[in-house]
């Protein structure tokens, strides 16, 4: 489980990340940084969700 609560979240942000730029309609500087913060912030939730997980388990 710990295993998961490192590579997950991370795979999730690449995912996400390269989705956002690929599909991106125009390139600038503030449609990159909305991206990132976007797959962030999925990341972080993921990263929540298997914490929560992983205390549900335990508990």
């Amino acid at each position: 489980m710990k295993s998961l609560e490192r590579t997950l979240p991370v795979f999730v942000f690449v995912v996400l990340l390269g989705s956002n730029l690929l599909n991106l309609s125009q390139f600038s500087f503030v449609s990159v940084l909305i991206a990132i913060l976007l797959a962030a912030i999925a990341g972080v939730i993921v990263f929540g969700l298997v914490k929560f997980l992983w205390w549900w388990v335990r508990r």
